[in-house]
């Protein structure tokens, strides 16, 4: 992900996300993730949720970006921030939310897939996953990254895989309904 390790472009990304509001998929996690609860953040970035998810909950930040990562350990010096790369996260710890927004569309829908078994193994018993992904038919390949759009039944099939839906917001961040924000639990084990 070299365009996510370069200062400059990293500066443009920032800038063109500058006005990123996203008070409607918080109030969703709000009401379903208890105050105080554990949460990793995959795909941190420049920390825009940041503020919000520290004020209500105990989070850890990750990326796979160490100039992002750079940056939140300096604006957020009271965050523990990791390097994680999202397809096989390699980690120990037990969250009671994993949570991401817009960044698992970087993975093909087969490590997507892998992703949420890791992440599956990485939940307390009674743990969600709370992701936010764009909606669409085609995949693209923009500035060197993938992009994989899914159609909402799609999606929902490869998340069932291991996880029970909760709820969906379907959103629009530039086109109506071009974003779903999915929580799920882990699906019991028969």
């Amino acid at each position: 992900m070299s365009f996510y390790e370069d200062k400059e472009t990293v500066d443009k990304y920032i800038e063109m996300c500058k006005d990123y509001d996203g008070s409607n998929i918080y109030e969703l996690l709000i009401k379903t993730l208890k105050e105080g609860q554990s949460v990793l953040e995959l795909g941190t970035g420049p920390g825009f949720d940041i503020p919000f998810l520290k004020k209500h909950y105990q989070v850890t930040g990750s990326d796979f970006s160490d100039e992002f990562l750079g940056r939140c350990k300096e604006k957020y010096p009271d965050i523990n921030f990791i390097k994680i790369d999202a397809r096989n996260i390699g980690i120990n710890e037990k969250f009671d939310c994993i949570y991401s927004n817009k960044v698992l569309h970087h993975l093909t829908k087969d490590e997507l897939s892998s992703s949420l078994s890791a992440q599956a193994s990485l939940l307390s018993s009674d743990g969600i996953i709370a992701h936010s992904f764009w909606m669409g038919e085609e995949d693209q390949v923009m500035g060197g990254l993938l992009f994989t759009y899914y159609r909402k039944e799609v999606l929902l099939g490869i998340i069932s895989e291991n996880f029970e839906v909760v709820t969906t917001l379907s959103y629009q961040e530039f086109e109506k309904d071009d974003s779903l924000f999915v929580i799920a639990t882990l699906r019991a084990k028969t």
